[in-house]
């Protein structure tokens, strides 16, 4: 890349960011792991397995959250503070909420973990969805504490049916999409702001799991915007179209290192600037500190401007 990706994002008017499977947490060590494989074993001979194991990524997820992923997705944060921009991600994890990025410019297509639904259509006057997050933390609790033993465990269940709920994902049956469609409405009415606009489009390990909800129509902003550029890091699928190659750059790497790198420099800088606004002071002192320069002076200059002291209360309305 000839700027930086920091250089890239400060010229831009607005960023369009997509994140793909690559981003995603890895769950593998699950299978190997002393408390999760008993338990993922023991699913396999549930009637609900597929709930079961959903359940279990999720407190996999909850408890042992990817430290690299989280930092990546706080460095990217820092990029993207004071920017027009919005966020369209494949992954299911959730790790993306947990960071400093605004839930209000972000879209998960594909669901996640923060509600829960019937795998079927029921006929009941409750919400579609359900969204308490008492429910998802009780259910964290009974993980906790089931000791190796998944009967232990005290399943969400639907109050029509009575069968276990799934969480609201795109690999759940009956995939209710009212979880996302307020997000993708939001999405979708930014996107038409783009047009004619300095836009930078960033796919951060995006493939071709789902190219209708980002690569295709990534392109396709990029194709018909003038002022559009595209930054597309993928360790295998970073090829760029013909008809885009003047107007972008492909990069052959992991999205994470790819963007860990990029944030190097920066980093130290702004933990910073961090620890300094967030240090405690008593205003008092602060404000004396900040103007010690300057009182001798102010106090010369107000003694001079100042009128002369009225004998008596200083009232000098008619009486």
């Amino acid at each position: 890349m000839t700027d930086r990706l920091s250089e890239q994002i400060e010229k831009a008017q607005m960023v369009l960011v997509g994140i793909g499977n690559e981003f995603a947490m890895r769950c593998e060590a699950m299978e190997t792991d002393p408390f999760y494989g008993p338990l993922l074993e023991q699913a396999g001979g549930e009637e609900y397995e597929a709930q079961a194991v959903q359940y279990l990524r999720f407190h996999y997820i909850r408890r042992h959250p990817d430290g690299r992923l989280l930092a990546a997705y706080d460095r990217l944060a820092g990029l993207l503070d004071g920017k027009n921009y919005f966020l369209v991600s494949l992954c299911t994890d959730d790790l993306i909420y947990r960071s400093g990025l605004d839930a209000g410019r972000i879209v998960t297509p594909c669901g996640g973990f923060r509600a829960m639904q019937c795998g079927r259509e029921c006929v009941t006057d409750q919400e579609p969805l359900v969204t308490d997050p008492n429910v998802t933390e009780a259910l964290l609790e009974s993980i906790d504490a089931c000791g190796g033993n998944l009967d232990a465990v005290d399943f969400p269940v639907c109050a029509e049916c009575t069968k276990p709920l799934w969480f609201n994902r795109i690999d759940s049956p009956d995939y209710r999409e009212e979880g996302y469609l307020p997000d993708w409405q939001r999405y979708t009415k930014w996107l038409q702001g783009t047009l004619n606009r300095q836009l930078l489009v960033l796919e951060l390990g995006v493939g071709m799991q789902f190219p209708q909800i980002i690569r295709f129509p990534f392109e396709k902003a990029v194709f018909f915007n003038q002022k559009a550029r595209m930054i597309r890091v993928h360790s295998r699928l970073y090829q760029m179209t013909e008809e885009l190659k003047e107007k972008g750059i492909s990069v052959a790497q992991d999205p994470v290192d790819f963007l860990m790198e990029q944030t190097a420099g920066l980093s130290a800088a702004q933990e910073e600037q961090t620890a300094g606004l967030s240090a405690v002071q008593d205003p008092v002192d602060f404000l004396m500190e900040q103007t010690a320069g300057l009182s001798a002076a102010q106090e010369e200059q107000t003694a001079a401007d100042l009128p002369p002291m009225q004998d008596g209360s200083g009232d000098d309305r008619d009486n």
